[in-house]
């Protein structure tokens, strides 16, 4: 999308020498102007006019050929009241270095035209302030219109501008007060234009080097001021220049029906002379040394109305200026209607500030920047009532394709920062479709960075689109899509009540997808994204995403790398969020945070709600704690799940999770549809600690899902997990299950509750917890930790090959802490292929454990009940293998039975030194041998 920067162009001032007005006429006109009650036109003091002795006045005057001065080098006035008519080609006030004119154009049915036809005496139309001072007011229902007869300045360098402050020095003040007070502009209107000539360059003097032009436009009461277009403090075209000219512009527009129109109109090409309408707007600070101040208040309006088929535009600094804009109180708007409307706070280069506050509202546009092309722009809205709607379009003429609304927030090497405060509110929304929908980017560009701030009660940022093709398809509208950290730097901040709404109602089906989607740092699944941070903190605080397909990637796509920090009760909602993504790099970060999924897509995906960590090639990483609540729920055909390295869809990635401080996760689906996959087919950790749970219903947990995935889970510090089926490194089918990756589950001090409990032949079970359920071994199962003991409350199952790893340890006093598994009464036992591995930890002697008479099946096997522990039947254990190994001892025939115990030989390991002296005789034997032969 191409944007608009507004056209400048400007003459050399006229050099013409004017002569006074004719003596008679001026005497005439200071008698009529002294009548009390006398209507008509008069002027005093110091003036002139070209060609010489042009009278004005007492009554209608029409010059059109006629060029004239009020304040030429001195002091002078023009007052036209009663219905008066005044017709001249031009009008100046305050001319020479020296001159201070003033106008007063009064009274209903008064009015001026300014006609001239844009070369020779008659370039350009108005001055107010041509090097010296100038004061003109159009009060009480008269018109000045610069406007009519313009055919001739449609020829390529005929000048018809305006201008209120037209020299370095200068200053201007021009007012339109009063209802039915209009000053209507053709061309262009240039506010604050610091010009300079100095003789020995250009052949003339004027303006007055290194000086400020201060130039006001004033709006109230009920005026209105019409232009085509306008620049507040322009840029610097004057060859002349010594650089350190400046100019300060002020316009205030106060009171309600006061406006200042921009309309457009035709002007020429300054390279072709074609005609053309460059649309309806108005730019400013156009120079590094240009300062421009707006004031909207108490009911007053700016209004940009659009061209069909052109941009229309307000650029608020364009070309390294300063610009503070504000509206202020209830009733105060920016306007913009027709097509392509566009707001840019910060365009290019140097700052802009626009604050609306108190009820005021900017609306109509349907594209909204804030800090572009290497500017620095700010944009707030404080305050019930004050809002901002991004709610116009663009067709393809204006745009190159028909578009909905928009906004960047830091753009092209811009920074950008917006505020929404105290219950204000941002709005972009759409009811039509076209080819791009409502878009909101935070950091858009590489170079770029953005910072959006909503907070407060009340406080609103709302993306949304409705749907206008009932049941979906093709032709349906697009719904919302944010990004922050698109290709740059992009920030959040969502905080003390405020909110982030995201609502798109379009229809979304498999054949034409609609997705309501926020990404945090990234841009798509295949082009190289920025970074994003996004922080939602505090009671009522919120980013909610609702309708279609709604999704939040953090660290989506190459190169990406975004973080969610969700506090204090701040709340976060949507269907699926993926936390790492297609090669990016994601943290989602809970403290006493909530997280709510819900829902199906009914796209192309139709994915079930869904957290994923670490998918698609990305990396993520999840830390949730402090009470932090997270609810996963879908009743519909795809289930919900949680999911840390890689999905279906998306496979592989890297995922990390730790659940703590009695935070809790909700799986929630249809019968058997709830799924918890850590290594799916990728890689995955995850730790729950701290009294925190994570419940599946009887849905499926799977530790290393897939063959070449790699799963650990360490549940601790008297945790929960819930689940209908868990496999550690195993996969479940239609008709069983069957071998999958590598997984790992330690259960410390906590519980889990499965029905039933797979390990797989690479999986691992351990730790010193309990587990309701049925336990079936096809891999290692270590009751303890180092050591400890694990208590099955189910039955258990040891498949051929797999392995029972009992360790046994010192406790440093002469006695040994051993590792022991405790059945549940009454449990289904089948220990015919077990496989039990003795392990002696660290300096802990086998043989002193065996003449403690450690070595008892009872010792590290029991039942328990009601009554208490009791042994198990021995005859459980007539098939089972046993062996031993020690750290620092080597074992060797060793042999174990239930009923007869252990029977082996344990010799130490030789210390590291000891195997120095065997070497070292080796080495000497060797070498006797050499010299023996």
């Amino acid at each position: 999308m191409h944007l608009p920067v507004a056209p400048v162009r400007g003459a050399v001032p006229p050099v013409f020498k004017l002569k006074p007005l004719a003596p008679i006429a001026l005497a005439a006109a200071l008698a009529l102007w002294a009548l009390p009650g006398q209507a008509g036109i008069s002027t005093t003091g110091s003036t002139a006019s070209n060609p010489p002795g042009a009278l004005l006045g007492p009554g209608d005057t029409v010059a059109p050929a006629a060029t004239v001065i009020i304040g030429s080098g001195g002091v002078g006035s023009l007052q036209v009241d009663g219905g008066s008519f005044l017709q001249l080609a031009n009008l100046s006030f305050g001319n020479g270095g020296t001159g201070n004119g003033s106008g007063l154009l009064t009274g209903a049915g008064s009015r001026v035209e300014l006609v001239g036809n844009g070369t020779g005496s008659q370039a350009q139309r108005l001055w107010v302030g041509n090097w010296g001072t100038g004061v003109l007011t159009v009060a009480a229902g008269a018109t000045l219109d610069t406007s009519t007869q313009y055919s001739a300045c449609l020829i390529q360098f005929h000048y018809c501008d305006s201008f209120v402050g037209s020299a370095a020095g200068d200053n201007a003040t021009l007012n339109v007060t009063g209802a039915g007070s209009q000053v209507r502009i053709g061309s262009q209107l240039f506010v604050g234009h610091p010009g300079l000539g100095i003789q020995n360059l250009v052949g003339y003097t004027y303006g007055t080097p290194g000086a400020t032009v201060t130039a006001n436009v004033n709006v109230l009461a009920g005026g209105e001021l019409k232009t085509d277009r306008a620049q507040i403090g322009t840029r610097q075209w004057d060859t002349s220049s010594t650089g350190y000219e400046r100019s300060v512009s002020n316009v205030l527009i106060s009171g309600a029906g006061s406006r200042w129109v921009s309309v457009g109109g035709e002007t020429w090409n300054s390279v072709t002379g074609a005609i053309f309408n460059p649309g309806s707007g108005i730019s400013t600070a156009l120079d590094r040394y240009a300062v421009a101040n707006i004031d909207i208040r108490d009911g007053g309006q700016m209004r940009i109305d659009g061209v069909e088929g052109i941009f229309s535009y307000l650029n608020l600094t364009t070309g390294g200026g300063r610009t503070d804009m504000s509206l202020r109180g209830a009733g105060s708007s920016l306007l913009f209607t027709g097509d392509a409307g566009v707001l840019q706070v910060g365009r290019t280069l140097g700052s802009a500030s626009l604050e609306i506050r108190e009820g005021a509202t900017a609306s109509g546009m349907f594209y909204l920047s804030v800090g572009r092309d290497a500017s620095f722009g700010q944009l707030l809205v404080d305050g019930g009532g004050s809002e901002v709607s991004i709610n116009g379009t663009a067709s393809a003429a204006a745009n190159g394709t028909a578009a909905t609304g928009s906004m960047d927030i830091g753009r092209g090497g811009g920074t950008g920062v917006v505020t929404v405060s105290s219950g204000g509110k941002i709005l972009l929304q759409t009811a039509v479709a076209r080819p791009s929908g409502t878009v909101l980017n935070i950091g858009r560009d590489a170079s770029s960075s953005g910072t959006l701030n909503i907070s407060g009660a009340g406080s609103t940022v709302m993306i949304s689109a409705a749907s206008v093709l009932p049941g979906g398809g093709v032709g349906e509208a697009l719904n919302p899509q944010m990004r922050v950290g698109r290709e740059g730097s992009g920030q959040l901040n969502v905080l003390a009540g405020g909110k982030l709404l995201l609502d798109g109602q379009a229809v979304s089906t498999p054949a034409a997808s609609r997705s309501t989607s926020l990404l945090i740092g990234g841009v798509s699944e295949s082009a190289n994204g920025g970074k994003g941070i996004a922080l939602v903190s505090g009671a009522g605080s919120e980013i909610r995403l609702s309708g279609s397909d709604r999704y939040i990637g953090v660290g989506h796509g190459p190169q990406s790398n975004g973080q969610l920090t969700v506090q204090d009760h701040g709340e976060v909602s949507s269907t699926s969020i993926t936390i790492g993504r297609t090669g990016g790099v994601g943290v989602l970060k809970l403290d006493a945070g909530v997280l709510t999924l819900t829902g199906q897509q009914t796209g192309s995906n139709q994915a079930g709600a869904n957290l994923s960590i670490g998918n698609g090639g990305g990396v993520g990483v999840a830390m949730i704690g402090n009470g932090s609540s997270v609810t996963i729920s879908n009743m519909g055909s795809s289930g919900a799940s949680l999911n840390l390295g890689g999905t279906s869809n998306f496979p592989l990635g890297d995922g990390s999770l730790t659940l703590s401080g009695a935070s809790a996760i909700h799986v929630i689906a249809a019968p058997g549809m709830a799924t918890m996959n850590l290594g799916r087919d990728g890689t995955a950790f995850a730790r729950v600690r701290g009294a925190s749970s994570i419940d599946l219903g009887d849905g499926s947990l799977y530790i290393g899902r897939l063959s070449g995935s790699d799963g650990t889970l360490i549940v601790s510090e008297n945790s929960t997990v819930n689940a209908g089926w868990v496999g550690v490194g195993r996969n479940k089918t239609a008709g069983g299950s069957v071998d999958g990756g590598t997984g790992t589950f330690v259960l410390n001090n906590s519980v889990l509750n499965a029905p039933t409990v797979i390990i797989g032949t690479n999986g691992f079970l351990g730790g010193n917890g309990t587990i309701n359920g049925t336990v079936t071994n096809y891999g290692i199962f270590s009751p303890g930790n180092s050591p400890g003991t694990m208590a099955i409350n189910g039955a258990f199952s040891a498949a051929a090959g797999s392995r029972l790893i009992l360790e046994v340890e010192s406790d440093g006093a002469g006695g040994f802490n051993t590792d022991q598994v405790v059945f549940g009464e009454g449990s289904l036992l089948d220990l015919s292929a077990l496989k039990v591995e003795f392990r002696f930890l660290g300096a802990t002697d086998p043989n002193a454990f065996q003449s403690s008479g450690g070595f008892d099946v009872d010792k590290f096997f029991r039942s328990r009940g009601a009554g208490g522990d009791s042994d198990l039947a021995h005859d459980l254990f007539a098939t089972a293998s046993f062996t031993a190994q020690a750290d620092q001892y080597t074992i060797s025939s060793f042999t174990f039975s239930a009923d007869g115990g252990a029977v082996f030989s344990a010799v130490p390991v030789p210390e590291p030194g000891t195997w120095a002296l065997m070497l070292g005789g080796l080495l000497l034997t060797a070498s006797v041998a050499r010299r023996r032969r």
